[in-house]
């Protein structure tokens, strides 16, 4: 699993068909959910959101970027759906659905956007 996480550390990009470039996009929201779930527990919900939203975009997105060449658009859109993915775990968490309504839909927004100009 290390070595997993290590591969995609070390070469960021994006997948060029429709399908994986969509697949990444829905694990990405599932890393917020599980990193949320995570620091939640400590943190609460929403901080733990928070935390987990700014963590990924700083350190991960951060490092690729920084030093594995990664771009600019692609680590704000992964960074935008680890941050639905939190919004969604801590809107379920606290009962409010209008926020995992709403994080849906922009992950949704995103996704179909995405989709479209692979196609």
């Amino acid at each position: 699993m290390l070595d997993l996480i290590r591969d995609m550390l070390t070469s960021p990009g994006s997948p060029a068909d429709a399908y994986g470039w969509g697949a990444a996009l829905l694990a990405h929201a599932f890393i917020g959910v599980i990193l949320t779930a995570l620091i939640g527990w400590i943190a609460g919900a929403w901080r733990g959101a928070a935390i987990a939203s700014g963590g990924y975009l700083l350190i991960w997105e951060g490092a690729q970027i920084a030093i594995f060449g990664g771009g600019v658009p692609d680590g704000l859109v992964d960074a935008a759906a680890v941050a639905c993915g939190a919004v969604v775990a801590a809107g379920a968490w606290r009962n409010r659905g209008a926020a995992v309504g709403a994080a849906l839909a922009l992950l949704a927004v995103i996704g179909i956007a995405g989709v479209r100009r692979r196609r």
